[in-house]
């Protein structure tokens, strides 16, 4: 008020402590001050994010950079995350595979067991002499990451292979 801070009574304590140990500036001008130097969201961001060290399949998403949301369709179905019909909140809806309507939609059949899939994958090896464990899907995702960290056209053409089944899945929910 006038030109005057209105401050609502306070009754912790240690507020009150904290507002008679501040130093109150009188006809100076008020800033910020932001340990970086120049405050921005990222500099926020950063002081909240996890610091640990990065996963190992990083560079799989890095490289989906063309269309991001194959890179949030891998980083769910890396982390077994996708909304497929074996999860409880899907079980009404029979459980079945959508591109087959074989088996059990899980990550494991819908990437690799699927008659869709096995096909696809059949057609990339004949292509570019694509090779793929088929393992679990976690031993599966690090042997990728692996072997696909790089920027060599055939670490790329399977980089792009990966985004196309990220697209389907996409195109198919």
């Amino acid at each position: 008020m006038d030109g005057d801070w209105s401050w609502p009574p306070i009754m912790d304590l240690e507020c009150i402590e904290i507002l008679h140990v501040l130093p109150i500036i009188h006809n100076g001008s008020d800033s910020i001050l932001w340990r970086g130097g120049v405050f921005s969201t990222k500099a926020v961001y950063d002081i909240f994010r996890n610091h640990g060290p990065k996963v190992g399949w990083y560079s799989l998403l890095l490289a989906l950079v063309r269309y991001p949301g194959t890179r949030f369709v891998l980083w769910m179905a890396i982390l077994d995350k996708l909304s497929t019909m074996d999860k409880p909140w899907q079980s009404h809806l029979g459980g079945v595979c959508v591109l087959c309507g074989r088996e059990m939609e899980t990550h494991e059949h819908l990437f690799f067991s699927c008659n869709y899939s096995r096909q696809c994958i059949r057609i990339l090896k004949g292509t570019v002499r694509f090779t793929w464990p088929n393992r679990a899907w976690a031993v599966d995702i690090a042997w990728a990451s692996k072997r696909w960290n790089g920027r060599h056209i055939v670490q790329a053409a399977y980089k792009s292979f990966v985004s196309g089944y990220c697209l389907s899945y996409l195109a198919g929910t």
